[in-house]
């Protein structure tokens, strides 16, 4: 193979580097400001690999090329708003790929092109500098969310043929790639938590829905979960997994699957859940799920809860009750969690309002009341939080704790422990 790809008379597409680094590597790294092609990234995901994905929302970026990658666990994408963010790097393993081709079917096969392949054996020094370029747009790029992607679509089908920075920066909010014409060039600590945070979360997100939409197409639930929804439906059947197939450290010695992996042993295991004499469902599961949604289900209920009620719907959480492991032995959770939090139902009711039922974004709110002072609760950690939200709000976000995640984890999933 050459070194430098032009989608020439000769044939030396672009494509054919990218597809044979791709299926050689266990990472792929790309940072394109025009996307409209994302199969082989999809195919290399869906083969166990970790995919990063750096984009530019622009008119020439596809939303259904960007939706179909942003379902995809194992690839995680960020994004710039402003023409900028001008790069066009694909990093593997073993080589990069530098020149200037977009992910597009224009940039890989049929525009004339200048691309050149560097292998590290060739020029190991280029990788690494190539490799720290990419890796401070993506330290500063925001990730892209559920509410972001609906936005940008929004502002394309609603304003087309418009095609300016603004407009879409208008309606995601503008992201700039930093330069010496960025007035901030240090990223601040808590943003860089932040995106951490919100990356582990979309994580989680997507592996759980994953899991529910094989146990949905496959018509495995449990009759008496029906009421309760696909979300705790496999909420259940991932805690199970979690119980009986990777009980102590096991989970963690799992390495991670392909999709197609994935998804053979979750059919395996889900033809076994199903039946009921291998899961004997707790009398008290559903009563446990109606009382955080009694308790929690919207602002009015939170603020009229009394202090004895907010305690029995934190109870009802699998992963507060959790939190026993953090008290003295002498002393119950209840009691714990009220002296950490100085008696204050006030602040209390407030924190979990805001967690909950508050405006924008999630993953800030969440933030916010993991590590703000105004907002912090003692005692409530992220598995408790998202447990909460997924809880009441399953159509937003899914239920899930750290049961949940190792489940995940033994399914194959890449996902960090909370």
């Amino acid at each position: 193979m050459g070194r430098v790809f032009s989608n020439g008379p000769l044939k030396d597409f672009v494509i054919n580097p990218f597809t044979e680094m791709a299926s050689k590597s266990a990472r792929i790294s790309v940072a394109a400001p025009f996307v409209t092609r994302t199969d082989e990234l999809i195919h290399a995901a869906r083969n166990g690999k970790r995919v990063e994905l750096l984009v530019g929302l622009n008119a020439s970026t596809s939303p259904d090329a960007l939706s179909l990658v942003h379902r995809e666990p194992n690839i995680t994408v960020r994004y710039y708003t402003h023409r900028r963010f001008h790069a066009k790097i694909y990093l593997f393993d073993t080589a990069a790929m530098v020149g200037s081709s977009n992910l597009t079917d224009a940039g890989l096969q049929f525009n004339r092109e200048a691309t050149i392949l560097i292998d590290d054996s060739d020029d190991p020094d280029a990788i690494v500098e190539l490799r720290a370029i990419f890796d401070q747009l993506w330290d500063y790029a925001p990730v892209l969310t559920d509410g972001v992607l609906t936005r940008f679509i929004e502002a394309l089908e609603k304003h087309r043929p418009v095609d300016t920075d603004a407009l879409i920066a208008g309606f995601v909010g503008n992201a700039e790639p930093p330069n010496i014409n960025v007035g901030s060039q240090k990223k601040t600590a808590q943003r860089v938590f932040l995106e951490g945070l919100r990356r582990q979360v979309s994580d989680y997100g997507k592996a759980f829905n994953e899991v529910r939409r094989v146990l949905e197409e496959n018509n495995m639930h449990r009759a008496e979960l029906d009421d309760v929804g696909t979300a705790n439906q496999t909420n259940r059947f991932l805690s199970w997994v979690r119980r009986t197939q990777a009980p102590g450290d096991l989970w963690e010695s799992v390495a991670p699957r392909s999709q197609d992996d994935r998804r053979i042993e979750i059919l395996r295991l889900g033809r076994e859940w199903t039946v009921p004499e291998n899961d004997k469902i707790p009398a008290d599961y559903v009563s446990y799920l109606r009382q955080v949604e009694s308790t929690f289900g919207n602002a009015g209920t939170i603020d009229n809860a009394t202090k004895d009620e907010l305690t029995e719907g934190l109870l009802s959480l699998h992963a507060f009750s959790e939190q026993r492991r953090f008290v003295k032995k002498e002393v119950s959770l209840p009691v714990a969690f009220w002296s950490e939090n100085f008696e204050d139902v006030i602040k209390v009711r407030k924190t979990l309002r805001y967690l909950i039922h508050g405006g924008g974004d999630f993953v800030e709110r969440l933030y916010d009341v993991l590590h703000s002072g105004g907002l912090q609760l003692r005692l409530l950690g992220l598995s408790c939080a998202l447990e909460l939200y997924g809880t009441v709000k399953p159509d937003k976000f899914p239920p899930i704790n750290g049961r949940i995640i190792k489940g995940l984890r033994y399914l194959g999933f890449d996902v960090r422990g909370a």
